[in-house]
C-alpha cells in the first residue's frame, strides 16, 4: 500500500503535491499530459513553481488522470485553490526498496581487484547513507591525480550503495560530453531522458530545475565521472535529502560544500604489490617477491600502472615478473611499456593534463623544465609557475606537497610534459 506523508507547513507547494503523486504512480510528465488532456509544458511549470496556481478545471483533471482517493484529490485541489499553497496536504512519500520497482542501472561493471581503498570506500558509504544538515549536499568527491584510481573507487561505492538507492543509479562519463555552452544542457538532458522524461526544456536552467524536481521525490544515485569543476555538479544539487551524487573529479570542488572529499594518493607498498598479484596470479608474484616490489614502485604505486603492468604480464605467461622489472628500470622510456589494449598511462595524463587553462599550463611547463623530482619556491623565482602557479597545480592534483616545505612532481607527469613541450593534446585526439 502507498504510504503518506503529512506535508505540516503552509510551504508545500502544489507542484510538489502533484509532482509527489505523479512519481509515486509510475508516471511520467508524458503519461500524465497524455491522460489529463494537458500539456507536458503545463505539467512541467507547475512542477517546477514557473505556475504556481492551476486553473480550478485543470487542477480537476489532473487528480481524475492520477485516479486519486478522495481524501488525496482534495487535498490537491485545495492546494490550487490556495494560491499553490496547501494548509495540509497529503503527498506520497518516497517509496521504501521493498515497494519500489528496480530502477534503471546504468554503472559500469565493479572491478574485482580493488585494494588499498577500504577505509575510504566506508567513509564515502557513510556520507551518502548518513543525514546530513540541511546546508550540505549529499554529495560526494573523490579526487586525485591520473592513474590514481577515482573512478574503480566511485563504481566500486556506486554498487555499495544499489539498495539504498532503488529508482535508479544514473551513470555520466563527462569525457563524452563536449565542454562548451552547451555543456551543462547536454549532461541534464542526458540525465533526465535517464528517468524518463522524454518531451525536455530547450534551456540548460529549466532542465535544472526539472531534474532537481525529479530527484526530489525519487531515491536516486547520479554517478559522474571525470568531472572538471563546479558547473558540472551544481545544477544537480537539491535541497532534498532523499537522492545523492557521487563525483570521481580532477580536483576539488571548492566551492561546493560536499559531505564528504577524498583525495587518492598511491598506493602503499604492500597493497600495490597485493594489486599486481590480484591480477597476474598469487603464483607468479609470490615466486618472485623482489622483482614484484620493483615493479610495483617502478609504477608508482598507481593503481591504473599497476593493474596495465599485471596485463601486460597475464598476456605473456612465458615471461618472469623479472623481465618486466627490467623493462621498467629506464625511466625514459617506461610510459611506453605501460600501455596494453585500451589502457595507457600516458593517456590518462594527458586526459587530465587537457583540462589546464593556459597559465596552469605555463607553470606545469616550468616545473617540469626544473628536471628534479623534488623543488622549492625558491628553484621558481623569475619563472611563471611562481607564487599562485604551484598552488594551482597542488589544485590540480600535479604537485605534492612535502613535510619539508618543497614540492614533488612525480616523474610520470614530467615525462608527458617533457615529451610534449608543445601545446597539450586535447582528449578528442587521444581517445
Amino acid at each position: 500500500m502507498m504510504r503518506l506523508h503529512s506535508v505540516d507547513t503552509p510551504e508545500a507547494p502544489f507542484g510538489a503535491v502533484l509532482r509527489g503523486h505523479r512519481i509515486a504512480r509510475g508516471m511520467t510528465q508524458e503519461d500524465l499530459a497524455s491522460a489529463s488532456g494537458l500539456s507536458v509544458r503545463a505539467i512541467r511549470n507547475l512542477e517546477i513553481g514557473r505556475t504556481r496556481q492551476p486553473h480550478p478545471q485543470s487542477a480537476r483533471l489532473l487528480a481524475g488522470a492520477l485516479g486519486l482517493a478522495d481524501q488525496a484529490c482534495a487535498d490537491l485541489l485545495r492546494a490550487a485553490r490556495q494560491g499553490g499553497r496547501a494548509a495540509k496536504a497529503a503527498a506520497p512519500a518516497p517509496r521504501a526498496a521493498a515497494d519500489t520497482p528496480r530502477g534503471r542501472c546504468e554503472l559500469p561493471a565493479d572491478v574485482p581487484d580493488l585494494v588499498g581503498r577500504t577505509e575510504v570506500t566506508e567513509q564515502l558509504v557513510r556520507a551518502l547513507t548518513e543525514r546530513t544538515p540541511a546546508s550540505v549536499a549529499r554529495l560526494a568527491v573523490v579526487t586525485g591525480g591520473p592513474g590514481s584510481g577515482r573512478t574503480a573507487l566511485v563504481v566500486r561505492v556506486a554498487h555499495r550503495l544499489r539498495r539504498q538507492f532503488p529508482d535508479g543509479q544514473l551513470h555520466v562519463d563527462l569525457r563524452g560530453v563536449p565542454s562548451g555552452p552547451q555543456r551543462a544542457a547536454t549532461l541534464l538532458g542526458r540525465l533526465l531522458r535517464s528517468l524518463g522524461s522524454v518531451a525536455l526544456p530547450d534551456s540548460a536552467d529549466e532542465r535544472a530545475a526539472l531534474l532537481r524536481a525529479e530527484l526530489a521525490v525519487r531515491r536516486v544515485l547520479v554517478v559522474l565521472d571525470d568531472v572538471d569543476g563546479e558547473s558540472d555538479v551544481r545544477p544537480l544539487l537539491t535541497g532534498s535529502s532523499t537522492s545523492a551524487v557521487l563525483v570521481a573529479a580532477r580536483r576539488p570542488l571548492v566551492t561546493v560544500k560536499a559531505a564528504a572529499t577524498v583525495r587518492l594518493g598511491p598506493l602503499s607498498e604492500r597493497a600495490a604489490v597485493h594489486l599486481l598479484a590480484s591480477v597476474v596470479g598469487d603464483g607468479r608474484a609470490a615466486a618472485e617477491p623482489a622483482a614484484a616490489v620493483a615493479v610495483a614502485r617502478a609504477c608508482w604505486r598507481l593503481p591504473l600502472a599497476l593493474r596495465i603492468a599485471g596485463s601486460w604480464l597475464v598476456a605473456r605467461p612465458y615471461r618472469r615478473v623479472s623481465d618486466l622489472a627490467a623493462l621498467l628500470r629506464d625511466e625514459h622510456s617506461r610510459l611506453d611499456h605501460l600501455t596494453v589494449g585500451d589502457l595507457s598511462l600516458r593517456a590518462s595524463v594527458l586526459a587530465h593534463l587537457s583540462g589546464l587553462d593556459a597559465t596552469e599550463r605555463n607553470a606545469l611547463r616550468s616545473v617540469a623544465r626544473l628536471g628534479n623530482v623534488y623543488f622549492g619556491l625558491c628553484d621558481l623565482v623569475g619563472l611563471p609557475a611562481a607564487g599562485d602557479g604551484v598552488e594551482r597545480l597542488l589544485l590540480a592534483n600535479l604537485l605534492t606537497p612535502t613535510p619539508d616545505g618543497r614540492y614533488r612532481m612525480e616523474s610520470y607527469i614530467r615525462s608527458c610534459v617533457s615529451e610534449r613541450d608543445t601545446p597539450l593534446v586535447p582528449v578528442a585526439a587521444i581517445r
